[in-house]
């Protein structure tokens, strides 16, 4: 073979492992990015956040809801209560948190059960009528929050 042949046939190698390299590299790093996007996609819990999402559900009176899960989360901060399974309005079923898998789908469950037992009026004497103020003070509690949603 000569020798031009040679200097051809490894560069031909040569390429083919580049542009292989390059695919498999970038094929992976777009499946990472895109995983990652996921992952942020999730917004943070905070009140404006919550706020945005009780709005966005169409929940009614959202911002009594809103101080609902301030309190029942200890300001989003508890480390041992519903917050660590995305309850944020403390929903229990069979002596159980009810876990989700996001706290806007905590949200969403709020607002199907809020659909199915509220029918107007005072919202707070709603909370007490259902059950959902099991404590004596549970309603001088929330209005007690002050919250700037603006």
């Amino acid at each position: 073979m000569p020798k031009l042949s040679i200097f051809y046939y490894y560069l031909c190698i040569l390429m083919k492992s580049l542009v292989f390299t390059y695919y498999f590299f970038f094929s992976f790093l777009s499946v990472d990015v895109s995983k990652e996007h996921i992952a942020n996609s999730e917004k943070e819990l905070t009140v404006e956040n919550l706020y945005l999402e009780l709005i966005k559900q169409d929940v009614k009176h959202p911002e009594i809801v809103l101080r609902q899960s301030i309190l029942e989360t200890g300001w989003f901060a508890c480390e041992s209560c519903s917050l660590q399974k995305n309850n944020i309005f403390g929903f229990y079923y069979k002596k159980k948190y009810i876990e989700f898998d996001s706290w806007q789908e905590s949200v969403a469950y709020y607002k199907r059960w809020q659909t199915r037992h509220y029918k107007g009026g005072d919202y707070y004497t709603f909370l007490k009528k259902v059950g959902f103020a099991t404590l004596p003070q549970y309603v001088s509690r929330l209005k007690s929050i002050n919250v700037d949603i603006n």
